[in-house]
C-alpha cells in the first residue's frame, strides 16, 4: 500500500466529503444513472461546488470533467457493494471503530462545551510561570494512604507560608522525579499543557501565592504562581537548513557558517535559502515556513525563533536534531480572535479529559428527554442483595428507556463486587451508561448530520478496500505485469544528462575568477577556501555531487557540454557560479530499480483506467444530457 496512488485517493475522499446518502429524491433532476441506481443533480452539484471552492484556479475543472470523475467514483462504489465488501469482518470492525470516534462530539452538552471553550480561550492569551510540589498517590489508594498524602502536602505548604523557600521545600517533599534539577519549577505554560485540575489551580492562583492542596491523577499538589505574561502567539519565519551528513565531505556546521557569513555580507536570505537550504519543501519558497506556536516546533528551533525581536532579524547558526539552521523572523501573529480560534479549541476540548464535564451534562439532559420507566420492586431486589432471589429474577426488566428493556442480569454483570461503591451508586452508573448506549445506538435516526457522516466513512472504507484489491496491491504484487508495463513504456523513464561536478557559488566576480583559476590548477576545495575567503568573510560556497540538467542548484538553462571548468556565470546580483564538470553521464534509460516508485504509480493508473473501462462495460451509464446542458450553462 505504500506505493498507492495518493493523488487519486485524495480525489475519492474529496468526493466522499459531500457525497452522502440523500434520501429525499422528490422534485430533483436526474444527472446520471448507473444500471438501476440514479444520481441527482443536487448531490453532484455539492461535489462540484465543494471542489471548485477549495482548489486553486489553475486546477479547477469543468462540469464535464467533474462529472466524469464522479461517474467513475460511483462505478467503483457500485461494484464494491455488489461484491459485498460491506460484509467483510475487517471492514465492519474498522467501521465500528470510526463510528465510536465520530460519536464523541455528540456526547457533550454544547452549552457546557462553549463555556469550556471560552475559558480555554481566555487562558490561551496568558502564560503562567509556576512551580509545584507533588505527593504521589496510587489510583486505588486506601483512605489511610490518601489522608497521609494530604497531610504531607499540607505540611509542605505550611512550611512555605511560614517563610521557607519554595525550592528548598520542594526538594525536601516533592516526589516529582525532576525536582532535584528544577526545584519544582515548570517554566511557562498555557492552557492544555497540564492536566485540567492543575491548569485550574495555576490560572486561579494569584502571582506570588501558593494554592490550597488539590488532587490530580498523579496525587496531591500545591502550586505557586511565579509570574504571568501575555502569550507569544505565532511566528512566521524563514530558515536555511543544512543536514549533518557523515557521508558529506563538507561538514554541516562549516557550511551553515559559510552561509551565515554571506548573510552578514548582505546577500539576500531568500536567495541563499533557495540555493543552499536542504529543507527542499521550504527552500523553493525562500525558506519560508508556515506560522507556528512555540509548542508546535522542536524546542531548540522554537527558542531561537521566539528570541528574535524585530522583523527581519536573523539568528546565528544553531543546531537541532534535524541539522544546522539560520532563522529569519518574517512576521509575528498575536493570539487570534475567539471566533477564529473557536473550532480549534472546541476540538481540543472534545479530545481532552475535561470533556467529561460536558458529558455529565448531556446525560442529565437525555434522562429528562427519554421516557424511563423503572421497576421499583426489581430495583429494591438488587439493592437488598438477596442472592437467591436475584438468581431467580435475572431476566426481569429493571427499567426501560423509550421502551427498550435492560435486565437485572445486565446490571449485576456490571457491578464490581470488589469496589467499595454503594449499590445505589452502581445502579445509577448503570442507568446512565444504558442511557448513553441508547443514544449511541439510535444516533443515525435522530441526527441527520451524523447519519450523513457515517455514510461518508462507510463508502470511503469500501472504496479504499476495493482499490486495494483491484489496483494498489495488484500493482505491487504483479511483478511480471509491472516489468512488462515498464518495458512497453521505457521511453518515459529516462535520466536527463547528468554531471559529476563541483559547483562554486561566489559573492564577487573577482573571487569567482580566482576560484575558476584555482579549479583549473587542480587545487582542492579546502585549499581554494583558504585562498579565496578572507577570515570570517566567506566569498565562496561549494556544492559537490551528481546533478541532472535542470536541477535548481544549477544556473538556469545550464547544460553539460564538456568536461572541465566553465566560465564564470552571473546568476544574480552578488551571485556568480563556476562549475567544474568532472564527468558527463549521457542521457540514458533508467533501470526499473532506479525508478520503481514512479513505475508502480504509473502502473496503478494504468490498472485503474482498465478497471474503469470494464466497469463501464458491465454497468450501463446514462447521462441526462438536458440536465447536463443546464448545469454547463449555469456554471460556464
Amino acid at each position: 500500500m505504500n506505493c498507492m496512488n495518493f493523488k487519486n485517493l485524495s480525489i475519492y475522499f474529496l468526493l466522499l466529503t459531500i457525497s452522502v446518502g440523500y434520501a429525499q429524491k422528490s422534485k430533483k433532476q436526474k444527472i446520471f444513472s448507473i444500471a438501476e441506481s440514479t444520481v441527482y443533480s443536487d448531490e453532484f452539484l455539492r461535489v462540484f461546488k465543494k471542489n471548485r471552492d477549495i482548489v486553486a484556479d489553475e486546477n479547477k475543472k469543468s462540469i464535464e470533467e467533474y462529472l466524469e470523475l464522479y461517474v467513475n467514483y460511483k462505478l467503483k462504489l457500485k461494484q464494491a457493494y455488489e461484491l459485498k465488501y460491506d460484509t467483510i469482518g475487517s471492514y465492519k470492525s474498522e467501521l465500528a471503530k470510526y463510528r465510536a470516534q465520530l460519536i464523541t462530539p455528540y456526547l457533550s452538552d454544547s452549552e457546557v462545551t462553549l463555556a469550556l471553550v471560552k475559558e480555554a480561550y481566555a487562558r490561551t492569551k496568558k502564560e503562567i510561570n509556576a512551580s509545584h510540589i507533588l505527593i504521589q498517590l496510587p489510583a486505588k489508594a486506601t483512605p489511610a494512604d490518601t489522608l497521609k498524602a494530604y497531610q504531607k502536602i499540607l505540611e509542605a505548604r505550611n512550611k512555605i507560608l511560614k517563610g521557607d523557600a519554595f525550592e528548598t521545600v520542594a526538594k525536601q517533599y516533592s516526589q516529582d522525579p525532576s525536582v532535584q534539577k528544577n526545584g519544582g519549577s515548570l517554566g511557562y505554560f498555557s492552557t492544555f499543557s497540564m492536566v485540567y485540575p492543575f491548569e485550574n489551580a495555576a490560572y486561579t492562583t494569584k502571582v506570588g501565592d501558593v494554592s490550597l492542596p488539590f488532587k490530580t491523577r498523579f496525587g496531591y499538589h500545591i502550586v505557586k504562581v511565579n509570574s504571568v505574561r501575555d502569550s507569544e502567539g505565532e511566528l512566521e519565519v524563514a530558515h536555511i537548513m543544512i543536514k549533518e551528513d557523515p557521508k558529506d565531505s563538507i561538514n554541516g556546521e562549516t557550511k551553515i557558517n559559510e552561509i551565515y557569513a554571506r548573510v552578514l555580507a548582505g546577500d539576500k536570505f531568500e536567495f541563499l535559502a533557495k540555493r543552499h537550504s536542504e529543507d527542499r519543501s521550504s527552500a523553493i519558497n525562500g525558506g519560508k515556513l508556515q506560522k507556528f506556536t512555540r509548542a508546535r516546533m522542536v524546542k531548540e528551533f522554537a527558542d531561537v525563533s521566539f528570541s528574535l525581536v524585530k522583523l527581519d532579524d536573523i539568528s546565528k547558526p544553531f543546531q537541532t536534531p534535524y541539522g544546522w539552521h539560520i532563522v529569519k523572523l518574517l512576521k509575528k501573529h498575536p493570539i487570534l480572535s475567539f471566533e477564529e480560534m473557536q473550532n480549534e479549541l472546541t476540538q481540543k476540548i472534545e479530545k481532552s479529559p475535561r470533556a467529561a464535564i460536558s458529558g455529565e451534562s448531556i446525560v442529565n439532559k437525555l434522562k429528562k428527554e427519554y421516557t424511563i420507566v423503572e421497576d421499583k420492586d426489581i430495583k429494591q431486589l438488587f439493592l437488598a442483595q438477596d442472592s437467591l432471589a436475584i438468581s431467580k429474577r435475572l431476566e426481569a426488566t429493571i427499567f426501560t428507556i423509550n421502551g427498550k428493556s435492560s435486565t437485572l442480569k445486565a446490571l449485576t454483570s456490571k457491578v464490581n463486587k470488589k469496589s467499595n461503591q454503594p449499590l445505589i451508586k452502581s445502579y445509577d452508573t448503570f442507568l446512565e451508561s444504558e442511557v448513553i448506549q441508547y443514544f449511541k445506538d439510535n444516533l443515525e435516526e435522530t441526527n441527520q448530520d451524523f447519519a450523513f457522516t457515517m455514510k461518508e466513512y462507510k463508502d470511503g472504507l469500501l472504496l479504499f478496500n476495493i482499490l486495494q484489491d483491484k489496483v494498489w496491491k495488484r500493482a505491487e504484487k504483479d511483478s511480471i505485469g509491472l516489468v512488462s508495463f515498464f518495458k512497453n513504456n521505457k521511453e518515459k523513464y529516462k535520466w536527463s544528462k547528468r554531471g559529476d561536478l563541483i559547483l562554486a557559488s561566489c559573492t564577487e566576480v573577482e573571487k569567482a575568477n580566482l576560484v575558476k583559476k584555482y579549479l583549473e590548477e587542480g587545487k582542492s576545495i579546502k585549499e581554494i577556501k583558504t585562498l579565496v575567503n578572507e577570515g570570517a568573510r566567506v566569498h565562496v560556497i561549494f556544492t559537490t555531487g551528481t546533478l541532472e540538467e535542470g536541477n535548481q542548484k544549477l544556473p538556469k538553462g545550464f547544460v553539460f557540454e564538456s568536461i572541465g571548468v566553465t566560465d564564470v556565470i552571473s546568476v544574480a546580483d552578488n551571485d556568480f557560479v563556476v562549475v567544474n564538470i568532472l564527468n558527463i553521464i549521457p542521457s540514458s534509460l533508467k533501470k526499473i530499480d532506479e525508478t520503481r516508485g514512479k513505475v508502480i504509480n504509473d502502473y496503478q493508473e494504468y490498472l485503474e483506467q482498465n478497471w474503469i473501462k470494464e466497469l463501464k462495460q458491465k454497468y450501463l451509464v446514462k447521462v441526462k444530457k438536458r440536465t447536463l446542458k443546464k448545469l454547463i450553462k449555469q456554471y460556464k
